[in-house]
């Protein structure tokens, strides 16, 4: 059996239509403040520190499942070997999971897929360990 880690469940990235509508809507709705924002992409911060992430996508384009709404969940861990023991177990299902280093965040990220082909990212640290000042590139994909 293996060891049990400790991961959190700390964001959510939403593919959407109109990024001034939604960043209005999670800030009235669930007290939000805006953390970091550029032309196509919002973070917010509900007032217990869950992240969600709104990313701008072209209304024109079709809107088939995945185009709107949830696109992925970011797991993060505040333990390095956490982390390592995560890649590890990961990379038995998905041999093609990638470690990338983001210079910009200084977040380490493992990304892989599910057993649906999902997306899956951890990250480390998690966000108590180092707050975010910038989105990650890897959150663009």
């Amino acid at each position: 059996m293996a060891d049990d880690v400790n991961v959190t469940v700390t964001s959510c990235v939403m593919r959407v239509s109109n990024l001034d509508r939604s960043v209005q809507f999670y800030c009235d709705i669930f007290s939000c403040r805006v953390a970091v924002r550029s032309d196509d992409i919002a973070l917010l911060l509900t007032p217990k520190g869950f992240q969600i992430y709104l990313h701008l996508k072209d209304e024109a384009a079709p809107r088939g499942i995945g185009t709107l709404g949830v696109q992925h969940l970011v797991w993060s861990t505040d333990s390095r070997s956490d982390l390592e023991q995560i890649t590890e177990r990961i990379a038995a299902y998905d041999p093609a999971t990638y470690l990338h280093v983001d210079d910009a965040t200084g977040l380490t990220f493992v990304d892989a897929c599910g057993p649906d082909s999902e997306r899956i990212i951890i990250t480390y640290p998690g966000p108590g360990e180092l707050p975010r000042t910038a989105i990650a590139e890897r959150l663009r994909d």
